[in-house]
């Protein structure tokens, strides 16, 4: 059986044994109010840093899926003859400035797009940016970019 303490007891105490007041509570409540001042602009910095990078990480990995579909369906659009000559055509690049603008990202922006011949394979190169979200820093850009290749047998034509 649990016992209570006797509420004259634990008023003797808060109070002190002749019925004061303790000296030192005024001033702790002073200290907690100063550490709470301090701490409440820290923590704010701290948590809109935070919110800046989760959006700004968020609109980056958003641009890289759109650049990633685009230069693979860009790719698509390669042909690679019998002698295995690479030919690309502006279709390859039309095709994948459609399928990057269709995702309707606001905050990034398509910078370039080149299909043909890249590292000795047939692919499709893009690079767009995207701005940060500048809640805590500056407002920047990063610049994403995304290569596609065209697997051996797969082409619009044989789909």
């Amino acid at each position: 059986m649990a016992m209570k303490a006797c509420p004259a007891v634990s008023l003797r105490r808060a109070r002190g044994t002749n019925g004061e007041h303790r000296e030192g509570s005024r001033s702790e409540r002073g200290q907690s109010v100063l550490l709470f001042a301090i701490l409440m602009p820290i923590m704010s910095l701290f948590l809109l840093g935070i919110l800046d990078h989760m959006v700004t990480n968020a609109r980056v990995m958003e641009t890289v899926a759109a650049a990633d579909l685009a230069s693979h369906a860009g790719a698509q659009e390669i042909t690679v003859l019998p002698d295995g000559t690479i030919t690309a055509t502006t279709a390859g690049n039309h095709i994948a400035a459609t399928y990057f603008n269709a995702q309707h990202l606001g905050h990034a922006q398509l910078l370039s797009i080149s299909c043909g011949r890249h590292q000795g394979r047939p692919a499709c190169f893009v690079t767009a940016q995207v701005q940060s979200a500048g809640y805590l820093l500056p407002s920047r850009w990063v610049t994403v970019r995304a290569i596609g290749y065209l697997a051996h047998g797969v082409t619009r034509g044989d789909q």
